[in-house]
């Protein structure tokens, strides 16, 4: 059976990898001129649009993260990430239109003429490289803990594999992301329908599974540190991970972290119009909710079938170890091949803005005549290959669990960017000396409340207070600075 096993897993390897090879490639001599490369020229129908959003939503930390953690605490993870998710997905909705209104191919140039800056804009993307670089770990980590399940190689071999897939699939530019981005949310449909169905039909239906979940007590994994009594997996908080003061806070990690996040951006600012820009985001959330249910269910019925797992020290590892060993069927294929999927989709959305940043927004104002276009998209395909190898090196030794460790990355976007991106649109005195004080408190916050967050000091998610100090010095600073016609007069460079 074993020997089937590896068979089964190698062939449909070889075909994925065929596949992600022609479809990566399809596009990559298209990709003539930076609007082109950057943003698939502003030209993606909605269907693709709010595809290559929700492929660039769902990653390791969705499936692998959310579903061990519901196996292990039930509800709990609700509230400690996907509520924040959908609550940062409304706040992108809500700037949709006057997002799109900005003719710009980056999120750091769009704070750069908004606030008359070049270093603004500089400064704002070497933090987005920075951070880029340290979430792409989480899919990196994804790929290899799937990957070395199904192949039976070391972790460290798994994640080369994940490593010259998205150098190859991101040298295409935004559209061949983006095709890669469908092919990938299609499999990952069809995988969930099929895992859904077996763990459901194991479990004996629907109501027997969730009556049933009511009931489960004892440890859920060799490495669970508490136990659950019954009852205990239908509440929102437990006294391990998701207490209600970290759960409630992280909104301001998971939460403001993706409303600000630039990734979620260039989705909508690729869309072919306004109408399509504002109607990604309601159109992913629809599909993702129907997705997370499904998560959810999945995770209550492993829980279900297999109470405690002494094999497992870890939930990030119960989804794969469950449908791999305890729960095998050739279906299963579908699902553990999506999760793949995802990390690479995810992986080299994050990549490509990466190399735009360190080439757009970082070489290029720095050069005292701008690049040419072609020399620009070489230094950002060098970017690609730069991001892509230090976030493999720092792979080596990645975070202990996904879901908390996104949040904390997300985090740093929240205390960043929220606050310039957000009084951009929002704001009408808001002024370049406001941005600099968000930058520059924000920044504070961080080397300030992530240590004591780290050393188990601080009872709260950094992001909190670092979001709301860098927001009040933005708001300070943008009314003691702003003059009458300020937002209409050409600003100097600092």
């Amino acid at each position: 059976m074993n020997f089937d096993k590896e068979i089964l897993y190698l062939g449909c390897f070889a075909l994925y990898s065929i596949v992600l090879l022609i479809v990566g490639k399809s596009r990559t001599q298209q990709q003539n001129t930076l609007r082109h490369f950057y943003l698939g020229n502003r030209q993606l129908s909605l269907f693709r649009s709010t595809l290559t959003f929700i492929g660039t939503w769902i990653s390791a930390a969705t499936i692998l993260g959310f579903t061990g953690n519901v196996f292990e605490s039930g509800l709990a993870p609700l509230l400690y990430s996907v509520v924040p998710w959908f609550f940062g997905a409304f706040l992108l909705q809500m700037i949709s239109g006057r997002l799109y209104g900005y003719d710009v191919l980056t999120i750091p140039e769009l704070i750069g003429k908004k606030y008359s800056s070049k270093w603004l804009q500089i400064l704002f993307a070497l933090v987005m490289m920075v951070t880029y670089t340290l979430y792409i770990i989480i899919h990196i980590k994804g790929f290899g803990l799937v990957a070395s399940g199904l192949f039976n190689i070391p972790y460290n071999v798994a994640t080369l594999m994940i490593y010259l897939f998205i150098l190859y699939s991101t040298f295409g530019g935004y559209r061949a992301v983006t095709r890669i981005d469908v092919a990938h949310i299609l499999l990952l449909t069809v995988g969930t329908a099929s895992v859904y169905l077996l763990v459901v039909g194991q479990a004996g239906g629907f109501s027997e599974l969730f009556q049933k979940a009511g009931e489960v007590s004892g440890y859920a994994h060799g490495g669970s540190v508490s136990v659950n009594q019954p009852g205990d997996l239908f509440r929102l908080f437990d006294g391990e991970k998701f207490t209600p003061r970290m759960s409630t806070t992280m909104f301001f990690g998971w939460g403001l972290g993706l409303a600000s996040n630039p990734q979620y951006m260039i989705r909508m600012l690729s869309a072919k119009d306004k109408r399509s820009a504002r109607s990604t985001v309601r159109s992913a959330l629809c599909y993702l909710a129907v997705f997370y249910f499904a998560l959810l269910t999945i995770g209550l019925g492993m829980r279900v079938l297999f109470p405690s797992l002494a094999a497992v020290t870890n939930a990030d590892d119960v989804v794969v170890y469950v449908l791999n060993d305890r729960l095998f069927t050739p279906l299963n294929t579908l699902f553990l091949f999506a999760i793949l999927g995802a990390c690479v989709s995810v992986a080299n959305s994050q990549l490509l803005l990466f190399s735009t940043s360190f080439a757009y927004d970082v070489i290029r104002p720095l050069c005292p005549k701008p690049p040419r276009e072609y020399t620009t998209i070489l230094l950002t395909r060098l970017g690609v290959l730069i991001g892509g190898t230090l976030s493999l090196l720092f792979s080596t030794h990645p975070p202990a669990s996904l879901l908390s460790y996104g949040g904390d990355i997300w985090g740093i976007f929240g205390v960043i960017f929220f606050p310039a991106l957000y009084g951009a649109f929002l704001y009408p005195k808001a002024t370049r000396q406001g941005a600099w004080a968000a930058l520059l408190v924000g920044l504070l916050a961080i080397a300030v409340f992530y240590p004591l967050y780290y050393s188990q000091i601080l009872p709260v998610h950094p992001a909190f207070p670092g979001t709301i100090l860098s927001s009040l010095g933005f708001f300070l600073t943008s009314r003691l600075t702003w003059k009458e016609g300020a937002a209409d007069a050409p600003q100097a460079d600092l």
